[in-house]
């Protein structure tokens, strides 16, 4: 049986078969085209790029033994400050030194009123006076009292002898009853008188210390008086500066207010917190005896302090410990003055002073060999700054020899085998006065 014939459908397959044909054959003229085009272009040879050059600075080194310097900021201090009480309850009447004067020691800074203290001291010497002549009665009357005792004595020795006649007498009958005890009575009364003088000698001793002491505390209170008429001249204990005045003429001040208050200039000192690690080096160099000295330019002047000792225990708040630097008396420094001291430290062997920016990382340096930059490990031993008061960091490494050559430059993309063009050059940085780093 035959299918029926649709031309419809005939024409649109034959449509569909034409638009893929069409389509096969524009891609590949495509095709044929971008071939010629590749064929008939002209050849370019490959160029291989340089490596770049860095120009870099270097420094010779030269291993050598050499003084740690560490630079710390410390205040002006005294070690001794006096605040001076008053002694007595007076008026003030004059006021000698203000704050910020400079005294002498000895030298009177303020003086009170001294009439209720001269009162006072008339007072004393009356009554020393009084218990001096009590004392000088009752020695007159031990010495009379004495005296007698050998007259009582006597006198009762005869009593009792005469008693022994007349007890004689009456043992045989020569004398009558009435008599004996009359003889009796009287040798009674004798040794009674006697043993009365005799307790009252012994008892002189007693009385003469009791006068004696009065004497002495009448003689006190006189020394008393006498002290508190030297208290109304307050005088400065030392040479220094007054610090603080707490009162002024006319004030009415008790005893033990505070007046004045004086700094010991013979005792200046800076005192200035160092790192624990550095304060170890410190303690065993004082240990040893060996000298440690600071410098210093206070107003155009460089001066040299020598450490004097270090604080027995860190403070709230410090990592570090306080030092100690002694100052040579100078009226013209002003307390509490910042100074930034330059402490050297014990010789280092085998060092090598260097810029900052030549140590990376705080623990490697670069030596250039054959042009190019290699890594090396560094230790850090401290810091120094030079005569032209260049910062320098001294680093010390067992690869490290005399002769290397080291990259002095600041260089960000510095790493091992960097290609580099190395110049001798003058070790001229900016001065970093004033820092120093962790070690």
């Amino acid at each position: 049986m035959n299918k029926p014939y649709f031309p419809g459908r005939t024409l649109a397959r034959f449509r569909y078969l034409g638009a893929k044909a069409a389509g096969g054959l524009i891609l590949g003229m495509l095709l044929l085209l971008s071939m010629l085009v590749i064929a008939t272009g002209p050849k370019a040879e490959p160029t291989e790029r340089a490596e770049r050059e860095w120009p870099v600075s270097y420094k010779e080194v030269s291993p050598v033994s050499m003084a740690p310097t560490i630079q710390v900021y410390g205040k002006l201090e005294s070690d001794q400050y006096a605040t001076l009480s008053a002694g007595v309850t007076a008026t003030v009447v004059q006021v000698l030194r203000r704050e910020g004067d400079w005294v002498n020691a000895g030298e009177p800074l303020l003086r009170l009123d001294d009439a209720e203290v001269l009162l006072a001291e008339d007072s004393a010497r009356a009554a020393l006076a009084r218990a001096e002549a009590a004392l000088r009665s009752i020695q007159n009357e031990h010495q009379l009292t004495r005296d007698l005792g050998s007259h009582h004595e006597a006198q009762a020795q005869l009593a009792r002898e005469k008693l022994k006649r007349f007890e004689s007498l009456h043992a045989k009958s020569m004398i009558a009853d009435a008599q004996l005890d009359d003889v009796r009575h009287e040798a009674n009364e004798r040794a009674m008188v006697l043993a009365q003088q005799q307790s009252r000698l012994l008892d002189f001793p007693n009385q003469e210390q009791q006068a004696e002491a009065a004497v002495a505390e009448a003689a006190a209170r006189l020394g008393q008086a006498e002290l508190d008429k030297q208290h109304t001249d307050v005088r400065s204990p030392f040479s220094g500066r007054v610090i603080a005045l707490a009162v002024a003429t006319g004030d009415r001040i008790s005893a033990g207010s505070a007046l004045i208050s004086v700094a010991d200039y013979a005792g200046l000192q800076v005192r200035a917190p160092v790192p624990m690690d550095v304060a170890q080096r410190l303690r065993r160099d004082l240990d040893a005896g060996n000298a440690v000295v600071a410098a210093t330019t206070i107003a155009g002047e460089q001066l040299g302090f020598e450490l004097r000792g270090l604080a027995g225990e860190v403070k709230t708040g410090q990592s570090g410990i306080d030092a100690f630097f002694h100052v040579a008396p100078d009226a013209l420094i002003a307390l509490g003055t910042v100074v930034n001291l330059t402490i050297s430290l014990p010789e280092e062997p085998n060092v090598i002073a260097l810029p900052i920016h030549a140590v990376y990382d705080n623990n490697r340096v670069y030596r250039i060999t054959d042009s190019r930059l290699q890594a090396v490990a560094i230790e850090r031993v401290g810091e120094r700054m030079d005569d032209t008061g260049g910062y320098r960091v001294l680093v010390r490494s067992p690869e490290l020899n005399r002769g290397d050559h080291l990259l002095i430059s600041q260089l960000p993309t510095a790493m091992t085998g960097l290609l580099v063009k190395p110049s001798s050059a003058a070790d001229q940085v900016p001065a970093l006065a004033g820092q120093w780093s962790s070690w």
